[in-house]
């Protein structure tokens, strides 16, 4: 079964937050201090969890969102974030 990909962008709080997430999921990349993707088989709202962005997390003062990705995406980007899309979805 293949990976779901997944956008973690923070508004509020990115460093906490994407500590959060990195410790949560190994194979996290971290695009920039905002935005960090996920590959994983887990649900949106399980992410957002692991990503502190969730209501009961509101005193971590973490905000932001979570996009599942649907495999099309293009653009010019470090030749690490392309090898990283690929390296998920062969394993997943």
């Amino acid at each position: 079964m293949a990976y779901n990909i997944y956008a973690v962008v923070y508004t509020k709080g990115a460093e906490k937050g994407s500590s959060f997430i990195m410790d949560s999921y190994e194979n996290a990349y971290k695009i920039h201090d905002d935005v960090v993707l996920v590959a994983s088989h887990d649900l949106s709202n399980e992410i957002a969890k692991a990503s502190a962005l969730t209501k009961e997390q509101k005193d971590e003062g973490v905000r932001g969102a979570v996009f599942k990705l649907n495999g099309s995406y293009t653009g010019f980007a470090p030749s690490a974030l392309w090898e990283w899309l690929e390296n998920v979805e062969e394993s997943g």
